[in-house]
């Protein structure tokens, strides 16, 4: 090797003999390479050589088509109704039911906080009250049979005073007719008299024992009983946070574990069905509007076209904004319209306009951005664009393609950025 190197070693670098001798020396380097690793020179001279396959697509140049015009605007989706989920009682989460974005009805239970504490507290006031109620029962007993005592002493004494009252005017009669002494009339007096006062202090007895509630007291604490255990059953029913409405579950950071206060805001259940379609119109959108009763809208980059029915119109602008606002209602049981998302409204049609247009085919779609590649020589760009109404197989370009460009239409899907392709016709 040292001997070729020196054979081949140029006196003159600028000499065109020596180029050609350090070519054939690079030449003579290459095969013995080839011949070391087991291969002919010929072989090692060809793989060297061969190009890697290129990819092969075809085009289409790019141009402008004459399109419907419509005038249009952008409008936001929002729930039909959001409701807050707001904690009515103290509790740790013992059970997390329902995760964020999961779709509830309503009542439906989405958190369990821990009721221990709280059914201790309704089995003391079970307890009390099967005590109060006992007190109760025997306070009527007893009441009756202190009343039904006092009725028969009452009619004893009554019966005693008549038989007296009877002795008493037969000692009378007898001394005025000078048979009974007058110390013996006026015994007899004195006991009719006392027997007199003992009925009526009896009978004044029963009408207060009848006229007042000798077991008020009782009655106050049972109803007092009562209304707690109806406070604590009602409170018991806060320990199962539950959905305000139909709609999906959002905003819900809460984890098993945790304690929360009375007040705290665990999430919020959107109702999307049916979902609005909400607009803010200038002056000139709402003349389009006036007078309709449904609006059609589609959601940018995709086929999907609606039609929505105009649930609210404002008749004044805001002072703020100068707009008047626009809500459609729309039916959205397979939930293919959720809350955020952005559409076109249509407000009119307008006659023709010139639009540039590809087939639907062309167009690479990921991560719900859509894609083009385009062919500058043996070279592809792949190139954002934003897509715009579809009609049949063909899909509108807003921007990112001008005419006269060529549009790859065939082998994209199997493209990335900068490829060297062959164009074919």
């Amino acid at each position: 090797m040292r001997f070729i190197e020196k054979f081949f070693r140029p006196k003159n670098p600028g000499n065109t003999f020596t180029k050609k001798l350090g070519v054939v020396f690079l030449m003579v380097t290459v095969m013995l390479a080839g011949c070391s690793q087991g291969s002919s020179p010929s072989d090692a001279v060809i793989q060297a050589a061969e190009p890697a396959a290129l990819k092969t697509v075809k085009t289409m140049k790019v141009a402008k088509q004459r399109w419907e015009g419509t005038k249009e605007m952008v409008a936001e989706v929002i729930p039909s109704q959001q409701l807050d989920v707001v904690l009515k009682t103290d509790g740790d989460v013992l059970n997390v039911v329902k995760k964020r974005g999961a779709q509830v009805n309503k009542d439906d239970v989405i958190v369990e906080l821990d009721k221990k504490d709280i059914l201790r507290q309704k089995q003391k006031l079970l307890y009390e009250q099967s005590s109060l109620q006992e007190q109760l029962s025997k306070a009527k007993k007893d009441f009756e049979d202190g009343r039904t005592e006092l009725v028969y002493n009452i009619e004893t004494a009554k019966q005693e005073l008549t038989d007296t009252e009877k002795e008493y005017n037969t000692i009378r009669n007898n001394y005025d007719r000078g048979l009974a002494d007058k110390k013996q009339m006026e015994q007899m007096e004195t006991v009719v008299n006392k027997m007199r006062r003992g009925l009526e202090i009896m009978q004044k007895k029963l009408e207060t024992l009848e006229n007042s509630n000798s077991f008020a007291a009782l009655q106050l604490q049972i109803q007092a009983n009562e209304i707690n255990l109806q406070d604590v059953e009602r409170s018991i029913t806060y320990y199962d946070v539950k959905a305000p409405a139909n709609g999906v579950l959002v905003e819900m950071p809460i984890l098993e574990g945790m304690v929360l206060a009375r007040g705290t805001k665990i999430g919020i259940v959107q109702q999307q069905s049916p979902i609005k379609i909400r607009a803010e119109l200038t002056d000139t959108s709402l003349t389009h509007v006036q007078g309709k009763t449904e609006l059609p809208f589609y959601i940018p980059d995709t086929p999907d076209k609606f039609t929505g029915k105009i649930s609210y119109l404002a008749n004044v602008a805001n002072t703020q904004t100068k707009t008047y606002t626009l809500e459609l209602e729309v039916p959205n049981e397979d939930g293919r319209l959720k809350s955020g998302m952005r559409v076109q409204l249509v407000l009119a049609e307008d006659g023709q306009q010139e639009t540039i247009a590809v087939p639907v085919s062309s167009i690479v779609r990921e991560e719900g951005e859509a894609y083009v590649f385009v062919a500058n020589g043996d070279q592809v760009e792949k190139r954002k664009v934003k897509a715009g109404r579809t009609k049949k197989d063909q899909q509108e370009i807003l921007n990112g393609l001008h005419v006269d460009e060529a549009l790859v239409i065939t082998g994209q899907h199997q493209l990335k950025h900068n490829d060297k392709v062959k164009v074919v016709e």
